[in-house]
Order: structure tokens, then sequence, then C-alpha cells
């Protein structure tokens, strides 16, 4: 149970970290449970998704990735259209966006459009005047329904604190909150109130065999730790620094 596998890591206090990558402190923990690394589209352990937390970490935490379904390139068509040249392939153009906040990147602002009748997200692009340019990619609602279904029903959201010795990350995991997601109308609602963070990224892989090629995440979903409660219930939590 990964209530028990929580207690038993957390009294092991600072455990080294697997890696110095990205993602560190996740795959430190899921290695102390037993979970192999992979990138599969269900949650990390039996029906719960994994999600790590440095304590005073102030970056949003990370939901799922989504496709348009308006089009397989939508991403690319967009970044042609609206993005700025890469730095190191001038001649291919990247995008990396906020939604629903003003652009600090270039002269375009974009805004989901929620259109309950068809059943579909859109997203709508302004010039600086606020003057609509256009309004065709667009996600369905059963794709973020799968996602949130499959990935976000229930969650383990875990802190740690972190140090650093000899170039090396080592991570003491302390306290463990187990969520149940409220439902799919919240997390539209809570797009359409600017509490959860959408951004839409189209980039370029810069190594190996297909470096200068399109790699794209397209939209992007998370959150600000302060507004996890608006999205989700707590059915357990527990805190060693606060206990002991």
């Amino acid at each position: 149970m990964l209530i028990e596998k929580f207690h038993k890591i957390a009294k092991k206090g600072y455990i080294k970290g697997v890696s110095n990558t990205w993602g560190n402190i996740g795959l430190t923990f899921e290695n102390e449970i037993g979970k192999l690394p992979d990138s599969e589209y269900t949650p990390d352990y039996n029906d719960i998704e994994i999600k790590c937390t440095t304590r005073f970490s102030q970056y949003p935490l990370y939901l799922f990735t989504l496709a348009f379904d308006s089009g397989e390139n939508e991403a690319i068509r967009l970044a042609e259209k609206y993005g700025s040249p890469d730095k190191d392939y001038p001649d291919k153009y990247v995008l990396f966006e906020r939604i629903g906040n003003k652009s600090i990147h270039n002269k375009y602002n974009y805004k989901f459009e929620i259109d309950k009748e068809n059943s579909k997200l859109y997203l709508c692009v302004f010039d600086s005047c606020g003057n609509l340019i256009e309004k065709s990619a667009y996600v369905n609602y059963s794709s973020i329904f799968e996602h949130i279904n499959i990935k976000l029903n229930k969650l383990a959201y875990i802190k740690a604190s972190s140090k650093l010795e000899y170039n090396q990350r080592y991570y003491r995991y302390y306290a463990l909150y187990l969520l149940k997601i409220k439902g799919f109308n919240t997390f539209i609602d809570l797009i359409q109130n600017n509490k959860i963070r959408v951004e839409i990224i189209s980039r370029l892989s810069k190594s190996g065999e297909k470096a200068g090629k399109y790699k794209c995440k397209n939209l992007v979903f998370s959150i600000y730790k302060e507004n996890i409660p608006l999205l989700f219930d707590c059915y357990y939590q527990y805190n060693y620094d606060n206990n002991y």
C-alpha cells in the first residue's frame, strides 16, 4: 500500500537522488517504491498518480500534456504563424505562451473560449489591440475528460526537503497528501477562471537524429500549489514535520 511505503521511505531521512536530471525528485521516490522509469499513459502506482515537489518550490504542479484535436500539426502551424525564430535554428519558429495572460514574448495574446454546447475548448488568438485574429484550434471535452479520469482521478501529492552535497542531490520525503479530483466541471471552471495554468508549447529537438525537428508538447496543464484545494479533495494526509 502506498501509505505504508511512504512511511518507510520517510523514516529513512535523506535519500540520494537517482540522477541530477529534471524530475529527479519524482524518479527517486518511484525508485524507492520499486517502480521503473517509464512514459506510460497510466497512473504511477495502481490507480494513483504520484506528484512530488520540494518544500520551497514556486513552480506549478504539472498535471498533464494534451494535443489539439483540431489537427495533428496544429501546434506547429501556430508556431509558424505566431511564434519567434529559434535561436539555434532561425529558419524555424517556436512558441512558448501562457494562455489567459498577456504575452511577454510577442504581440499576440491567447485566451480559451469554452463552447459548452459543442463540448470544445477553443484557442482564440488576439492582436495587441484585442482584435480576434482566429478561433480555429480546439480541444474536445472528451480528450480532457479522458486525461483527468486516467491521470488525475486519484493523486498522491508528496513533499520533500532537498539538499546538495558534493554535486549530488538528496531528498527527505516528509509529507503525503492523498487527493481525489472534484470533477470534470470543476476542472473546466478553473480553466475559465484562470486558476489552472495552460501553456501552448511548440519547440524543437536540440540533439540526436531529430535535432532541428519539431518536438511538440502542444498544451501543458498545471496548477499552482495554492489552487490545489480548488481542484482536489484531500482524504488522507500525514506530515512528519508536524507530528514529530
